[in-house]
């Protein structure tokens, strides 16, 4: 099994853990716990690169976990429409159809963002050596920046664990930086890609940042952070 298959098989347990505690803590605190941005570009991101442009190098196993997660979007997605307005109302003053049309029109923009994101990409040859994936993964990992910003900017607003675990924030902190992320700096680039270290390790620092924002929260409400799936 080579690295980047290892890498990524890794990465899929930890992010499929991830988005089944996403759904299973949405529902039971009638709530929803990605925020609409990180959920929309998610979503499209999985439904493109499962669906329209397949990994090459990781192959049907690739394939597979992307198309695992796009599936674990859809609950996500439910958990969002079911129980995200009250949100909305109470921070933004939206109306319902107001938060409907956004939201729509944040899938719709996501979808259009990788359906020529990896594309345009993938032409750079000498970084992304012409293929469409590697410019897939560049921009997977914007996105991890974007959700590690957006899950503190929630628990920040909201004053609250609602939707929110520390298996959430652990099996994230793993899922990227501590798996693909690790591959990606260290081995696919052998340390020399600037950009990426600042992103990748920008995550990492965020995300340890959030699982402490968490886990204080979780004390202060008298919940057991340990056992809150």
């Amino acid at each position: 099994m080579n690295t980047e298959l290892m890498a990524t098989g890794a990465s899929g347990v930890a992010w499929t853990i991830v988005y089944f505690a996403l759904v299973y803590r949405g529902i039971k605190d009638k709530s929803y716990g990605m925020p609409l941005v990180p959920l929309a570009l998610n979503f499209a991101w999985e439904a493109v690169f499962s669906l329209i442009y397949p990994p090459a190098a990781t192959g049907l196993a690739g394939t597979i976990i992307n198309a695992i997660w796009m599936v674990c979007d859809i609950g996500i997605i439910y958990t969002y429409f079911r129980y995200g307005y009250k949100y909305f109302r109470q921070y933004y003053g939206m109306s319902k159809s107001q938060w409907i049309s956004y939201s729509i029109f944040a899938f719709v923009l996501a979808l259009g963002i990788m359906l020529t994101g990896g594309p345009f990409l993938g032409q750079f040859v000498p970084y992304f050596r012409g293929d469409i994936f590697q410019g897939a993964i560049f921009i997977a990992y914007i996105q991890n920046l974007v959700i590690s910003i957006c899950f503190l900017l929630m628990i920040w607003q909201r004053r609250s664990s609602e939707g929110q675990s520390l298996t959430i924030g652990v099996f994230k902190c793993i899922g990227t930086g501590l798996t693909v992320g690790i591959y990606y700096l260290f081995d696919l680039h052998k340390g020399k890609a600037d950009l990426m270290n600042i992103i990748i390790g920008a995550t990492f620092l965020l995300d340890l940042i959030y699982v402490g924002t968490l886990y204080k929260q979780l004390e202060h409400e008298g919940k057991n952070a340990w056992t809150r799936f």
